[in-house]
């Protein structure tokens, strides 16, 4: 099919391809190949012969028959169906004149209420974009689907689909699977956006693993300062139950949410660290006196905290105090002070993080944050100035 021997290895490929023309020769014959491929697939699917060997689907068959994958069988069936509809691209795509980009391009421009439209003119379609890069050819074709909704009558707009569905897994972990409609979809990013960091070059993070993070500092940030009952910092994060005896414990806390899901001890530790404490006196299951609701830490020397710190002093780190929890450098189970030299402003994804086995962090007397990892790496972070050393080095004009 490409001029070259069906047994040819890759060192005979290698020395046939001896220059770059002779590369996009045989690029242009792959695209014409799999345009005749779509069709011919299209066809088959009609005809139903998929069917004489036991297989419910012409997809079904290319995966078992052709070793392609699913993903790979639907593309090609999609690009078969919709040059089977339109044959002045199924031409130009067969010959060359359209590449598998155009044809993508314009395949994406057309839906089903546009049909009828894109008929009538898709020979004019096919020459305006054939000279064009694909770049260009999208923009064009995403021109012609705005003119196209606008002339044809649309159907009664839809409730937005929005579904999410999520489940506890054995292992803790909440695992599930989400749709979200346009305008869902441009809020939920534009939040990533926001709130995803790099901490540098020695941020090892993946992206995905970053975007993570950033939702956990989303939901975190709700938590604390949401718009219900209460002002922020006047209502806890989570709500969850620990036994008096255990909060006495300095080995693991076990606590448990309020429907009764365990909490790993570094979770509820970092919780207990910037939280409301309410007592509750127990006979049984039945409660006989319920204490006075206090924080933890008290807000006027939360604000302290924030006029020293500023923002989150894990080193790297810049999340704003709005952002920010006051965790007990010496943990507050742990009989730790509620004092501004035993507070310091960490975000939740850090607060969590120093909870964590093998982390320690120490406020110098200076201010200076030092934080050292598992691996015994330090590393420090300085409070920020007062605007008034500030305005010392600045030399004011008048």
């Amino acid at each position: 099919m490409y001029g070259l021997p069906m047994t040819a290895g890759l060192e005979e490929l290698d020395e046939t391809l001896v220059s770059l023309d002779e590369f996009t020769a045989l690029w242009a014959a792959h695209e014409q190949a799999g345009a005749r491929l779509a069709l011919a697939a299209a066809r088959f699917e009609m005809t139903g012969v998929f069917g004489l060997s036991g297989h419910l689907s012409m997809r079904s068959w290319m995966t078992d028959r052709c070793r392609m994958s699913e993903t790979d069988a639907s593309v090609l069936l999609r690009r078969g169906r919709f040059l089977t509809k339109f044959r002045p691209v199924a031409d130009a795509a067969t010959d060359g004149t359209l590449s598998a980009g155009h044809v993508q391009a314009l395949q994406a421009s057309v839906r089903r209420n546009t049909e009828v439209v894109f008929h009538e003119c898709a020979d004019e379609q096919v020459a305006a974009i054939a000279p064009l890069s694909v770049k260009d050819a999208e923009d064009i074709c995403v021109l012609w689907r705005q003119k196209a909704e606008a002339i044809v009558k649309q159907p009664e707009p839809s409730v937005p689909e929005r579904k999410l569905s999520c489940a506890r897994a054995s292992d803790g972990a909440l695992v599930g699977t989400f749709v979200f409609d346009e305008a869902l979809a441009v809020q939920f990013e534009k939040a990533l956006e926001t709130a995803i960091t790099w901490e540098g070059p020695d941020d090892k993070r993946t992206v995905s693993v970053r975007q993570a993070d950033a939702l956990f500092d989303v939901f975190a940030f709700f938590n604390a300062n949401h718009n219900k009952a209460g002002t922020p910092r006047n209502r806890a994060h989570v709500e969850m139950t620990v036994d008096a005896d255990q909060l006495r414990n300095r080995g693991n806390c076990c606590a448990t949410t309020t429907d009764g899901h365990p909490l790993p001890g570094s979770t509820s530790d970092a919780l207990l660290c910037d939280s409301i404490i309410q007592r509750f006196v127990m006979n049984g299951s039945v409660p006989i006196d319920i204490g006075r609701a206090s924080r933890t830490v008290p807000n006027h020397l939360f604000r302290a905290v924030v006029q020293r710190d500023g923002h989150c002093r894990h080193p790297g780190c810049a999340r704003k105090a709005s952002w920010c929890e006051a965790h007990h450098i010496v943990f507050w189970r742990h009989g730790g002070r509620t004092a501004i030299d035993n507070l310091v402003l960490l975000c939740s994804r850090h607060h969590h993080l120093i909870h964590r086995p093998g982390w320690q962090l120490k406020l110098l007397p200076d201010g200076v944050v030092e934080v050292t990892d598992p691996n015994g790496r330090v590393t420090t972070s300085r409070p920020r100035p007062r605007v008034t050393e500030r305005l010392k080095h600045i030399r004011l004009q008048t």
